[in-house]
């Protein structure tokens, strides 16, 4: 989910060889010429070859479209990164030689942040401002997009360098067992409750909440979710970009001006708030990552485990983690709530906005991205058209449908195209925001500012939780880890 973080897909490892498919050209007719083009194509990170089962819908469609195009080819080749900022990293170092893939692989954070660099990914409108040749009656290609999807396609510069095929959405998950046995009644309304339900499941001798700080998505869901909150009514003094999420400029300029600053009793709030979770929490956290598949066998481990087990009565995890657990046997016995409200109850700089959503959205899997002639020195006029007609026919209702059932392993992910068949599963509608979600701030731990900003930011986390330092000095730190931030940001872009 980066989701971001990262929100990211967690899926099957990662297998050795590519399969080659068919595909073809912009123009929807199905007729072929004599010259034949070839195409590179990324999957997901994590998510296997070609041949592996969350990929079969993919393989199938790809196989159907090479039934009426004989003159395009597509490579789909394995991911062989582990993360969407490893992956990133992998492709402007292919970009800066002229090698890049043609479709990669992407995610909207780092295009709206600004981490990866213009020139790289093409701007998509001259084909989305046209018909989808695979859709019936489809005037605007955009137009058959979800309109809450459209501003994460769009970059502060109003071009759109991504689609996006599907949402995950974050949620708590808990032990129903548990819950019962603390004599909690059902799942909390605001933050404030959820930290009384806390304090209950603690009395009747449970681990409460295990927060994993392994790896990103736990930290970096969190800071998302604090500062939208406590930094909402603060967004006119920061905000250059006027994204749906906030950029490099946006927090190189609030931390220039002092609003995004430990000196701001606003912002401190946000790590004040997630230091008070610390008697609740397992001191495991440093071992696990929610983002981790539930076979890993290394640290970060997956903490779906140790729900199942009864060891903590509660997980911060995503969507996917409901097939997940159902697999795992465990279907019935865990509830799951978005998370709640920060209200005045828990501070009074809090913004009471819902921030369903913020951490999640458009997300998932099947999101992709073209890249440029500079960045791929064989990426003609004739070969974009090729990659996007095949583009077109992949983001059609039934087919993007298909897709992302097959990714989400039976129903994690939700389709943003529309018309697309939602997966009926139990739970998942009550994590989807029923709203327009509000400007997402984003800061430290989702490589908004630098990869090393992010990388120190999570230490520093994992060190707080951990009871590894003190507040005092974790504020001292992190005040310090956003000043040599912001300057190593503006360094880099002038």
């Amino acid at each position: 989910m980066k989701i971001r973080a990262k929100l990211l897909s967690v899926h099957v490892a990662l297998a050795a060889t590519a399969a080659t498919l068919l595909t073809g050209c912009m123009g929807g007719g199905g007729t072929s010429n004599s010259s034949q083009v070839t195409i590179r194509a990324i999957l997901p990170p994590n998510s296997g070859d070609i041949n592996s089962a969350q990929n079969s819908a993919l393989k199938s469609i790809t196989q159907e479209y090479q039934s009426k195009h004989s003159n395009v080819s597509v490579n789909w080749l394995p991911n062989p990164t582990s993360s969407i900022n490893t992956a990133n990293a992998t492709l402007v170092s292919q970009a800066s030689g002229g090698n890049a893939p043609d479709i990669v692989f992407e995610q909207y954070n780092p295009l709206l942040s600004g981490s990866i660099p213009k020139g790289i990914l093409q701007d998509l409108r001259p084909w989305l401002n046209k018909p989808n040749p695979y859709i019936t009656g489809n005037k605007k290609w955009i137009d058959s997009f979800q309109s809450s999807t459209v501003p994460y396609m769009t970059s502060p510069d109003g071009a759109m360098r991504i689609l996006l095929g599907s949402n995950v959405e974050t949620a708590f998950f808990y032990n129903k067992a548990a819950f019962a046995k603390a004599q909690i009644s059902g799942a909390p309304t605001s933050w404030a409750e959820m930290m009384q339900d806390l304090g209950k499941l603690k009395s009747a001798g449970y681990t409460p909440l295990l927060y994993a700080t392994g790896g990103p998505c736990n930290p970096s869901w969190y800071e998302r979710l604090a500062d939208t909150q406590f930094l909402h009514d603060s967004l006119s003094k920061f905000m250059v970009d006027k994204s749906v999420v906030t950029t490099g400029k946006d927090v190189s300029s609030g931390i220039a001006k002092g609003v995004i600053s430990m000196h701001n009793p606003a912002y401190a709030q946000v790590w004040k708030m997630l230091y008070a979770l610390r008697p609740y929490i397992s001191n495991s956290g440093g071992s696990y990552d929610a983002c981790s598949t539930p076979n890993a066998v290394s640290p970060p481990l997956s903490p779906q485990p140790l729900l199942v087990q009864g060891k903590v009565a509660m997980i911060w995890g995503g969507s996917w983690f409901i097939p997940q657990l159902n697999s795992a046997g465990f279907k019935g016995k865990y509830g799951l709530f978005a998370e709640p409200p920060v209200t005045k109850a828990t501070s009074p700089y809090s913004a009471g906005v819902s921030t369903k959503g913020v951490i999640g959205g458009p997300n998932g899997a099947g999101q992709w991205s073209i890249t440029s002639q500079k960045a791929d020195h064989s990426m003609t006029k004739k070969k974009t058209d090729a990659v996007m007609d095949f583009m077109a026919w992949l983001f059609t209702p039934q087919h993007i449908g298909a897709e992302v059932k097959a990714w989400g392993q039976g129903g994690s992910y939700i389709p943003t195209v529309k018309g697309a068949p939602i997966p009926d599963v139990t739970g998942l509608s009550s994590l989807v925001p029923a709203t327009a979600v509000p400007t997402v701030v984003d800061i430290a731990l989702d490589d908004v500012l630098s990869t090393n900003t992010t990388n120190t930011g999570i230490r520093l986390v994992s060190q707080l939780m951990a009871g590894g330092i003190s507040f005092s000095d974790f504020s001292n730190k992190w005040e310090q880890l956003l000043q040599s931030g912001a300057q190593a940001f503006d360094k880099q872009n002038h």
